[in-house]
């Protein structure tokens, strides 16, 4: 023990000059970021971010660092970079702005997105505030539970400016489609969904969903809005929204939670499990402990009120039916070719 005891002085006083070269590189990053603001130039460039990546790869060849370690640290260091310089790079628009609901974690991530903007930022909530705040607004943003959205859009829709963007945020869209497609007959109306949690720093590398309900002008002002960060934005329809977060959403959530389902109803301890885990299995429960960590009434609402849903269940229980079938019946050639049509498809994104 006697022995250990300086190294790991040494290796303590190695770890903090690292984490001081690693604020050095943030404080370095953020002043790129404020000169990129100054000059025009866009948040990131693929190509460089690629020749950093290799850099840190040769640095660590024919060293005890492997040469994957290296470049993971540097994904990481380009991650910490983009983020912090996404807020300096984003285009101002200074509007005011109404979020209702914007005490939720979503809807405080709205607020400090939109003030980043430069824009004016006020918050209605439970106990703060009303929707007549917002008949004044040039954005209105709603960020409550889907069972409250249509009551909101009714009560704005009498109240609002007739030139407002008004747009929600919510994970599923049918449940008030039907009075986004009226509303949009006569105003500036459409939907978004931000694909990414509160605790995003950035959208880069994020989706963006906007669902167009009849007015153009909406889509257009809304993806003008969020076309920050390099995010990925995708414009679709309304039902088509709802289709795709069957399985984007419900799909993905219910895969996890039949997996720690089964887990549970095995009757071996999760504990024992652990012990004797693969890569796999630890993989499955990287996504699947968080899942079970989530908000339980939102997560079946994604599932109860999609009127998508349904269909993706019986799907999913025909693949499982299918897969079970080609595992169990000594039929390689069927297993075989099961797995062969997902790297065909997975190759074909």
């Amino acid at each position: 023990m006697d022995d250990l005891a300086p190294l790991r002085k040494e290796i303590e006083g190695i770890d903090a000059d690292i984490v001081k070269l690693l604020i050095r590189r943030n404080d370095a990053a953020k002043k790129v970021g404020d000169l990129k603001k100054e000059l025009g130039i866009p948040l990131r460039n693929l190509e460089v971010e690629r020749e950093v990546i290799e850099r840190y790869g040769r640095m660590a060849e024919n060293s005890s660092l492997p040469k994957d370690i290296a470049e993971a640290v540097c994904k990481l260091l380009i991650t910490a970079s983009v983020d912090l310089q996404a807020p300096a790079v984003r285009k101002k628009i200074e509007k005011s702005v109404t979020v209702i609901g914007g005490k939720g974690n979503m809807g405080v991530w709205l607020c400090e997105y939109f003030k980043s903007l430069g824009s004016s930022v006020g918050v209605v909530d439970i106990g703060e505030g009303s929707v007549n705040d917002a008949k004044d607004s040039d954005i209105v943003v709603i960020s409550v539970p889907i069972p409250s959205v249509d009551r909101v859009l009714n009560d704005i829709d009498a109240i609002c400016r007739k030139d407002a963007l008004i747009f929600d945020i919510s994970s599923l869209k049918g449940p008030f489609a039907s009075r986004l497609k009226e509303m949009a007959k006569h105003r500036k109306i459409c939907s978004v969904h931000p694909m990414f949690g509160p605790s995003a720093v950035s959208m880069a590398d994020r989706n963006v969903i906007i669902c167009g309900c009849g007015c153009d002008e909406a889509v257009t002002e809304a993806k003008e809005l969020f076309d920050n960060d390099c995010s990925n934005i995708l414009i679709t329809d309304l039902d088509r929204h709802d289709e795709l977060m069957a399985y984007v959403l419900a799909f993905s959530h219910a895969a996890n939670i039949v997996f720690f389902t089964t887990l549970k109803n095995s009757g071996i301890s999760f504990k024992e499990l652990k012990n004797a885990a693969s890569t796999t299995f630890n993989g499955c429960v990287g996504t699947s402990v968080p899942v079970s960590r989530e908000n339980s009434s939102l997560y079946h609402d994604i599932q109860y009120l999609n009127g998508n849903t349904e269909d993706m269940w019986k799907v999913y229980e025909n693949a499982v039916k299918e897969v079970k079938e080609a595992a169990l019946s000594g039929n390689v050639k069927k297993f075989i070719e099961l797995m062969e049509q997902g790297k065909r498809y997975f190759r074909d994104e």
